[in-house]
């Protein structure tokens, strides 16, 4: 078992994604979002690219989130807060999500052999999962507007880490983010405290999202694209 690192959307077209496990992660909120809703009862999760396709889903009675540059967009039924997907509202429900970057890398992976969504909510159920498997991987971090940063990469890391000797690490990119997680574990949050993220959500007044995102294996759940969708893979 291989597994590689990619940093940035903009890096993707240099791996071959076919027969591989491609985890697509954005910490910040996309992944952590889709785990919450289906967690929480959602039947499906629809990752669209704009805001235009979102818009015709939502024409035809569908729950929509919507998130551009970290806010809601207006006149969805949600933003890309894992805190506003409750049982309450999705359990049941078909949720439409478009996102500034998440969605987007969900999109861009179609031709690997399976696609799973990652966050710290569920990182020893994919961890393990991944080890059944014993298949090589891909660790696709969305970035920031195909910029490198900090939460994604550092969530490689704590994969990689708990893959332990059941994977090689394949590039250097892997190298460097196991590295920087054994230095930051212990201190995650307030490390994270200097990404470019994390300071947009204060301006945002959504600081509480960055806890909630951290938190590790709060939504024990394995997301994996099926068609057009993401729903729960059987555990």
């Amino acid at each position: 078992m291989n597994s590689e690192v990619v940093l940035s959307p903009l890096l993707l077209k240099e791996y071959d994604l076919k027969g591989k496990v491609v985890v697509v992660i954005d910490v910040l909120r996309a992944t952590s979002t889709i785990c919450a809703a289906l967690a929480n009862g959602a039947k499906s999760i629809i990752p669209v690219l704009s805001v235009e396709e979102a818009h015709s889903y939502k024409a035809k009675g569908h729950l929509v989130g919507a998130e551009r540059n970290g806010e809601k967009v207006e006149g969805f039924d949600f933003g890309n807060s894992p805190r506003e997907y409750s049982r309450e509202k999705v359990g049941g429900k078909n949720v439409v999500l478009t996102t500034t970057n998440g969605t987007r890398c969900i999109r861009m992976s179609l031709e690997a052999d399976e696609i799973l969504v990652g966050s710290f909510l569920n990182l020893s159920v994919l961890s393990s999962y991944l080890i059944d498997q014993k298949k090589d991987v891909i660790l696709f971090c969305a970035g920031w507007k195909d910029k490198v940063n900090l939460e994604d990469s550092l969530f490689a890391g704590a994969v990689l880490r708990a893959l332990g000797t059941s994977t090689k690490l394949g590039n250097d990119a892997a190298e460097m983010m196991v590295a920087l997680y054994d230095c930051m574990k212990d201190n995650l949050r307030a490390y994270l405290d200097h990404a470019s993220h994390a300071k947009r959500f204060k301006r945002l007044g959504i600081e509480e999202d960055i806890d909630y995102c951290l938190s590790i294996d709060k939504m024990p759940v394995l997301p994996v694209l099926e068609g057009n969708r993401l729903v729960l893979k059987p555990l």
